[in-house]
């Protein structure tokens, strides 16, 4: 047959005309689609849309993949550090050892501070008691004063002698020179007689415990010194 025959034209146009109806036809819905979702009245998307929608999502999902691999990472250095505290003598030794030192230096603090009041307290009772004078003195206030100084200065000794056991040192500093890393000169007078930088008086004691400096000594020093030693125990 020619592929001139009118017939077999009329066939091939009735099955491309078959072809083409069939194509406007409306594809069933995938299964598993919603109801609702068929009937939404929103705009179909474009293939443009879906692909810019799905390599936001990607990315999006990548970060989050990022954020939970090194979360997993901190979490894993985490539990290995706890199993090692937990398990590791040396780590229970080592946390133990600073808790103790740590109650120590606390429990040095408030002493010290005790002892300044009771120093303080015997002071002020030694000056009262050289300012008695006459009879009554004898009879009156001086029993009383007497007792009050040899009861503090009883109580600093012991003071003393427990801050000794527990290894803390009072930093010596009357007629040394002066040393900004454990001392302050909280006043500075002139004198010509003396080098400058001694330190001639102690308001506030400082204390030292295995080189550690627990508290600065607060002293009377002569000018004269180095202005950078003066920056320094002003600072």
């Amino acid at each position: 047959m020619s592929i001139l025959d009118p017939e077999r034209r009329r066939q091939m146009v009735e099955a491309v005309t078959a072809w083409l109806n069939d194509l406007a036809e409306a594809e069933p819905p995938p299964p598993g689609v919603a109801p609702e979702v068929l009937g939404s009245s929103e705009p179909t998307p474009d293939l443009f849309s879906m692909l810019s929608q799905l390599t936001a999502l990607t990315r999006e999902t990548q970060l989050q993949g990022r954020a939970t691999s090194r979360l997993h990472a901190e979490l894993s250095t985490a539990l290995t550090q706890l199993t090692e505290t937990m398990t590791s003598p040396e780590a229970i030794a080592r946390k133990l050892g600073e808790a103790r030192r740590e109650a120590r230096l606390e429990l040095v603090t408030e002493l010290l501070d005790v002892r300044d009041r009771f120093t303080r307290g015997l002071a002020e009772a030694q000056r009262r008691l050289e300012s008695l004078q006459g009879i009554r003195a004898y009879f009156g206030q001086r029993p009383v004063l007497e007792a009050l100084v040899q009861g503090n200065m009883l109580a600093r000794e012991r003071f003393d002698d427990l801050l000794r056991r527990l290894d803390v040192q009072e930093i010596p500093c009357v007629g040394r020179a002066f040393d900004p890393t454990v001392m302050q000169a909280v006043e500075v007078v002139q004198a010509s007689d003396v080098t400058p930088g001694t330190v001639l008086d102690v308001f506030r004691p400082g204390y030292t415990s295995n080189g550690r400096v627990l508290r600065v000594a607060e002293v009377k020093v002569v000018g004269g010194m180095p202005a950078t030693t003066g920056e320094q125990a002003h600072g």
